[in-house]
């Protein structure tokens, strides 16, 4: 099987940018609205990739909160925290699996996700989200989003040759509440990306 190698953290950045017309930092505003980030709340970025949304989430919370970002590549860990050194915020970032997570169990009030869940095994989702619940105070929130809802025959960055791909969030936001995770809400969301597919979120609350 040929595995795509993943662009250097400087051109995925490029190509977000280009792929969104610039507008990428509306959508990671929109995600920290949807997640209802407050000022001195910690929050996780699971899959944080170059930290652009850790980075939105640390400008909410404020000095008063926390923010830390995991990824399991090196290199995006390492465009991250240069990245949010230039920006002037504190997130501390760390080099982990999300099925893994080197934090203490009921430590945040959210956490975050984008775009990891399709790339994930049916095991390595249940167990990235299992930790995800472990991290998360009582009452804490989780935000997923990623590909979901109805989709059309386009080719999109995921299904070149315009076939749909195998992955629904609306449908694994339904088997949550067996890892202890309750839906708030839930419903598509716009990223602003071509030939990104149609994007779903999913809020919820742990138990």
């Amino acid at each position: 099987m040929t595995v795509r190698a993943m662009p250097s953290p400087l051109r995925y950045d490029l190509m977000a940018w280009i792929a969104s017309r610039g507008r990428e930092r509306v959508f990671r505003e929109r995600q920290v609205d949807l997640a209802r980030i407050a000022l001195g709340e910690a929050v996780l970025d699971v899959g944080c990739g170059t930290g652009t949304l850790a980075i939105a989430a640390a400008r909410r919370v404020g000095e008063q909160g926390v923010v830390h970002g995991v990824d399991p590549s090196p290199e995006l860990v390492a465009r991250a925290r240069k990245k949010a050194r230039r920006a002037g915020v504190e997130v501390a970032f760390t080099v982990a699996p999300g099925e893994k997570l080197p934090l203490a169990g009921s430590s945040f009030d959210v956490v975050l996700s984008t775009l990891v869940f399709h790339h994930l095994s049916h095991d390595a989702l249940r167990a990235s989200v299992a930790e995800i619940r472990r991290v998360l105070k009582p009452g804490g929130r989780m935000l997923a989003v990623d590909i979901g809802g109805p989709q059309d025959d386009r080719r999109t960055m995921h299904a070149a040759s315009g076939r749909q791909v195998a992955f629904d969030l609306a449908g694994i936001a339904s088997r949550l509440p067996r890892l202890g995770l309750e839906e708030i809400e839930s419903g598509p969301v716009e990223s602003g990306m071509r030939r990104l597919e149609n994007l779903h979120y999913v809020l919820a609350e742990a138990a």
